[in-house]
């Protein structure tokens, strides 16, 4: 008697409660997941605005010293900055400029579209350009 009172006295979760909170696990991860991702991407994709900026000062710098621009960024003085998700060039003639971000990485867009190969530039002029789902991704 006593051993059958023990078994009806244990406490516990049943099985329809334990599928109750694995579904709503699953519900809340299939909305959170994808947000997070585009947030990340985003904070990834950023990465390129402060080193264009630099490149944009720093053509302006010599443009003030030699009345020209260049496309040679050792002679800006420009130091590779170990950029994780972009590649850094510079097109130039002697009045414009255009610096160019290169994704490297495997970032996915808004519509999960690969943001690799994809380019964002800043002229002389300041105006952004570029490649469109790339410019969104990081609200350029």
């Amino acid at each position: 008697m006593k051993k059958k009172n023990i078994l009806r006295n244990n406490k516990g979760f049943t099985l329809t409660e334990l599928m109750i909170v694995i579904v709503i696990i699953g519900v809340l991860a299939s909305i959170a997941i994808p947000k997070f991702r585009s947030v990340t991407t985003r904070a990834k994709a950023v990465e390129f605005k402060p080193i264009l900026a630099h490149i944009y000062a720093l053509q302006e710098s010599h443009y003030s010293e030699s009345d020209s621009y260049t496309s040679d960024l050792g002679q800006l003085g420009f130091d590779d900055p170990k950029a994780k998700f972009f590649t850094f060039s510079v097109e130039a003639d002697s009045t414009t400029f255009t610096a160019i971000a290169t994704c490297t990485a495997d970032l996915k867009g808004e519509n999960n579209e690969s943001l690799r190969g994809m380019k964002v530039t800043l002229d002389q002029d300041e105006e952004h350009g570029g490649d469109l789902p790339l410019r969104r991704a990081a609200k350029w």
